[in-house]
């Protein structure tokens, strides 16, 4: 047995109290292919330690009390979080239609009562090894999605995820009206500190000042590194009011307090342009990159260190005050 078989748990869902005393004596007789076994004298209650409790696979009598099997399996079938547990009816009928009408509605296997100890270990097992592989295989995909929308260096999103992202975002605001701002923002004279201590010590601040940021935006803001020392973040349900408030907040915080490298105190200050979504003006993916990035150069422009806001955006949403005021 593997060590994910050790920990592996089933739920034995049956009115028969001795149906479930031989089905637990039979699993447990395996030493090594259930760490938990829990049990259920009706739908109800199985559906609830399946709530409680991270199951692994489920063997079900098809009539019971309350809800029957067939009810039960369409409740986990139809539930996004126990979908992917394999479920084992069982019955005293005979009926191929029956039989039938289980495995479309999505049950894994069947076994008809009384069964044989040794067929029902075999099933068992073959079900929760199958089970354990394709959750093996989800989460291998899901690092894979997270590698391949995160930055090498900082573990911040990546360009290719923030493209994405914005997409989503700007459809939303186009259709809802919902409010959406970019903040773009770059490191000061980055070049002149690689050059005077190092990649390795520009690589540390780039690290450092992700978890700066991180600590003064929203769990739901994406902060992507956009390229080199610029990096952008996607403020989601803000308008441009806000965001000039959050790219201070951002600002203030990295400015404040000096970078610590190799013992050494590192002054380091970000320039920061903001642009928000405007409709029929700043509206795509394309216009709010394009509006926050010239609001950017004009914060170098004016002394660095600051945060600018594009004119346009601002002067739209200037507009739309006073309409809303007349």
């Amino acid at each position: 047995m593997t060590q994910s078989e050790n920990t592996a748990s089933v739920l034995i869902v049956d009115d028969s109290e001795a149906i479930r005393k031989q089905i637990k004596k039979t699993l447990l007789s395996q030493e090594g292919l259930f760490g938990t076994v829990y049990e259920a004298e009706d739908g109800i209650k199985g559906f609830k330690q399946l709530l409680d409790h991270k199951i692994d696979i489920i063997l079900c009598d098809v009539v019971m009390p309350q809800i029957d099997g067939f009810k039960l399996l369409s409740m986990v079938k139809n539930h996004p979080e126990l979908k992917d547990i394999p479920i084992i009816m069982l019955t005293a009928e005979g009926n191929q239609d029956k039989k039938n009408l289980g495995l479309n509605k999505g049950a894994s296997d069947y076994l008809t009562k009384p069964f044989d100890d040794a067929e029902l270990l075999a099933r068992v097992r073959v079900h929760l090894q199958l089970k354990l592989l394709q959750d093996k295989l989800r989460a291998t995909n899901r690092e894979l999605t997270k590698l391949s929308n995160t930055d090498a260096l900082t573990q911040v999103f990546n360009r290719r995820y923030l493209m994405q992202v914005m997409t989503k975002e700007v459809l939303r605001a186009q259709r809802y009206g919902t409010a959406l701002s970019l903040l773009l923002i770059d490191i000061d004279n980055f070049k002149g500190l690689n050059d005077t201590y190092g990649h390795q010590a520009g690589d540390q601040v780039l690290i450092d000042l992700c978890q700066r940021m991180k600590a003064k935006l929203r769990f739901t803001d994406i902060l992507a590194r956009y390229g080199g020392e610029e990096f952008a973040v996607l403020l989601t349900q803000i308008p441009l009011i806000n965001a000039e408030k959050a790219g201070e907040h951002v600002r203030n915080r990295i400015a404040r307090t000096p970078f610590l490298i190799d013992n050494q105190e590192l002054a380091v200050t970000v320039s920061c342009g903001v642009s928000s979504f405007v409709s029929g003006s700043c509206d795509s993916v394309d216009s709010l990159i394009m509006e926050a990035d010239k609001a950017l150069y004009e914060a170098k422009k004016q002394g660095k260190n600051r945060v600018v806001t594009s004119q346009a955006c601002l002067a739209c949403a200037t507009d739309s005050e006073d309409e809303t005021q007349s």
